[in-house]
This record gives C-alpha cells, sequence and structure tokens, in this order.
C-alpha cells in the first residue's frame, strides 16, 4: 500500500497548521525562507552566510514535498508510530525555518535530517519494510551528543565530509527493490560507504556489504536488498577508512534500477557500476579489464525461466572474477539480467555481448571434424 502523505503545506500557508501538532506555539513564526530564496535568485542580498542562503531553497522544497503529500492525522486506522513521525516532520520543517532565522548553519541541517528520517520511517511502515532507526533521536533521548547529519539537499541525495561518520536511514527509491547508490567523492585518503543494518536503539550496526572509495572518484555500486541479499539494510554508514583516513566531502545519490546502464552490444566504463542487459536470447558475455586490484562481475537472471528449469542466478551471484592487473574473460548469461561491475576506481573495463557459438556437430566424425577444424 502506498502512502500518500498530503499535509497541504506552502509558505505561506503551512505554518498556521503547526498549532494542531505542537501545543508550545501559539502564532505562526516569520517565513525568512522566502527571503533568503530571494537572496539566492539574486545573488545576493539580505542573507550575509551564502550558505544559509542555498539552504532555504532545501526548506522551501522540503516544505513543497509536505504540501504535495496526503496524511489524514485523524484517520481511524493511523498508526500511533507514524503519526508521531509525521509530527516530527512538522517540527523538523518548522525548526529548519526557525535555525535560518538566527543563522544557524549547523541546526538547519539537523532539523532537515529529523523530518527527512521521520518520512523515510514513515515510508517503510507503510510499505511493511523493516522501519529503520533513527539513530540521532535515539542518541539524543539517551542525552548523547547529536550525530553528524549529512546535507540533503533534496529527496534521495546526500552529502557530508570525508572527517565525520554518518549514519543515515536507507530512502528506497522503489521500496521492496535494491537500487543503485552514485557515490561522488573529493579529497584524500578513503571512505567507507557501507550497508548496515541496525535491530535497535542499542545495538551497533551490523555491516552487511563493504564499499571503500579512494581520492576523487566515482562509482555507481549496487545497494541491494532482500533477495539479493540474505538481510535487507536499513542504514547506510558512511565514515573514514581505519586504514586510510582523509580530507574533502562526498555526495550519495540513490537511483531506482530502471536507471541502470543499458548493455546492447558493448559498454566501456571504469570502476563500480550496474547494467542492464533486456535482450531474450542466451548470450556470451565477455570483459576486458585493465588496472589494479582485482575485479568481479555479478549476474542476475531476470528471464522467466520454465518450471523444469534451473538457474542458479534467480539472486545476484558471481559471474566471474580474477585477480589479475590484465584480463579478458566471458561466460555465458541466460539472457536478459543485471549485470554488477566490481573494479577499483581507477580500472578501465569494457564489456560486450554476443550470441553463443553454436555446438560442433555430434556423430562418430566429429572428433575427426575437431581435430582438423573441418
Amino acid at each position: 500500500m502506498d502512502l500518500l502523505l498530503s499535509y497541504v503545506l506552502g509558505l505561506a500557508s503551512a505554518l498556521p497548521f503547526l498549532y494542531v501538532f505542537r501545543t508550545r506555539r501559539s502564532e505562526a513564526p516569520a517565513k525568512p525562507t522566502a527571503v533568503a530564496a530571494d537572496a539566492v535568485r539574486d545573488g545576493g542580498g539580505p542573507t550575509p552566510d551564502r550558505r544559509l542562503a542555498e539552504l532555504a531553497e532545501t526548506v522551501i522544497g522540503l516544505g513543497e514535498e509536505i504540501g504535495r503529500l496526503t496524511f489524514d492525522p485523524a484517520a481511524p486506522d493511523v498508526p500511533p508510530e507514524s503519526l508521531a513521525d509525521y509530527r516530527r516532520v512538522l517540527d523538523g520543517y518548522s525548526g529548519a525555518t526557525d535555525a535560518l532565522d538566527s543563522g544557524d548553519f549547523e541546526q538547519v541541517r539537523q532539523e532537515l535530517a529529523h523530518a527527512r528520517n521521520a518520512l523515510v520511517r514513515m515510508d517503510a511502515r507503510a510499505h511493511r519494510l523493516p522501519v529503520p532507526v533513527d539513530v540521532s533521536r535515539a542518541a539524543r533521548e539517551r542525552g548523547g551528543p547529536p550525530s553528524p547529519q549529512p546535507l540533503q539537499d533534496r529527496r534521495f541525495s546526500y552529502s557530508g565530509s570525508n572527517e565525520r561518520e554518518y549514519t543515515i536511514p536507507i530512502d528506497w527509491p522503489e521500496p521492496g527493490r535494491s537500487a543503485i547508490m552514485e557515490v561522488t567523492r573529493n579529497g584524500t585518503g578513503s571512505t567507507e560507504f557501507n550497508s548496515v543494518l541496525v535491530m535497535a536503539e542499542q545495538n551497533r550496526p551490523k555491516t552487511l556489504r563493504v564499499r571503500i572509495l579512494g581520492g576523487s572518484a566515482r562509482a555507481r555500486f549496487y545497494l541491494a536488498t532482500t533477495p539479493d541479499s540474505f538481510e535487507a539494510p536499513t542504514h547506510l554508514r558512511i565514515a573514514p577508512s581505519e586504514v586510510h583516513r582523509g580530507t574533502g566531502t562526498w555526495t550519495v545519490r540513490l537511483h531506482p534500477l530502471s536507471e541502470a546502464v543499458e548493455l546492447v552490444r558493448e559498454h566501456q566504463g571504469s570502476g563500480a557500476e550496474v547494467l542492464v542487459h533486456h535482450a531474450r536470447a542466451p548470450a556470451v558475455l565477455g570483459i576486458h579489464v585493465s588496472g589494479p586490484s582485482g575485479w568481479e562481475v555479478e549476474y542476475r537472471c531476470l528471464k522467466k525461466h520454465g518450471r523444469w528449469e534451473r538457474c542458479r542466478f534467480g539472486r545476484l551471484e558471481t559471474l566471474m572474477y580474477d585477480f589479475l592487473d590484465e584480463d579478458r574473460k566471458s561466460a555465458r548469461i541466460c539472457g536478459p539480467g543485471l549485470i554488477v561491475v566490481h573494479a577499483a576506481e581507477s580500472a578501465r573495463w569494457s564489456l560486450s555481448v554476443a550470441p553463443p557459438r553454436p555446438a560442433p556437430p555430434s556423430g562418430p566424425l566429429s572428433g575427426i571434424r575437431r581435430l582438423f577444424e573441418i
């Protein structure tokens, strides 16, 4: 069941509704976001801090997103947990506008993250998926310091520092399906972008998949959930590498699998990538790799097999791999399927698909024919 959150919340009409959920407010606050947005469009103006002016656009975007959603807090079947999270969404939005007034850059980020985290929890609950623990809120309720929060300029987009650690609830573009995680990193050292499972507020995250990106690089990782992963991850843990800590920034964007690169005949790329092959006929997938640290190609068959046909690629599995710096390999695939390449960020590779070679003729003379290539 899709969750349609609708709270007609525009910059002029939204905040008067907040008193329903925030009894500590007796009147609607001022609307600094509109002024700050004008500063961005005009290239300056009343907001001295350019960063805050840009954040104002993000706050406006959140308000417009909330305004397009539908949610009836008085509905008889609304879970109390969803109602509590919805109130957190409104509190986060209002808190972000207040922080803009005071020019508190970090507080704006915190409030935006609180609102987004609550929206993710509501969406997961509506789709009957594991509801991610709000790690930051749990720490605050225990009296601990607030956790670092990434900047979220829009849904499915996050950015942060290579020198800090973040635990972010996963907002799946297609709930219940795996996704593509596009990572852009700038700076020195290395950063881990790991899928983790947080079972409870007090538990340490359980790492399900480790991904490391170093230097200034870009990669498109496969963010797997069940059935391609034995357990469904709930969060992304983004943290400096313990071996090669560094400086700089990163950006993560989550995409649906429909945005995988289509492999028709040949595709050249580098590092990690997610591709899809649509042809129905069986084929031979070939790869030529040049780069360090070895490589791996995974494949998940999307063909509808008959009742008695067996395919070991019903879930994402290793198709071929090696540890050589320069290598060529090939393997048969059933036809349509997802193809995931794992390689070092500096590795260059070329993938190709071709029809399989016809089977050699059988019969008493087949061995002689093969010997003399008749």
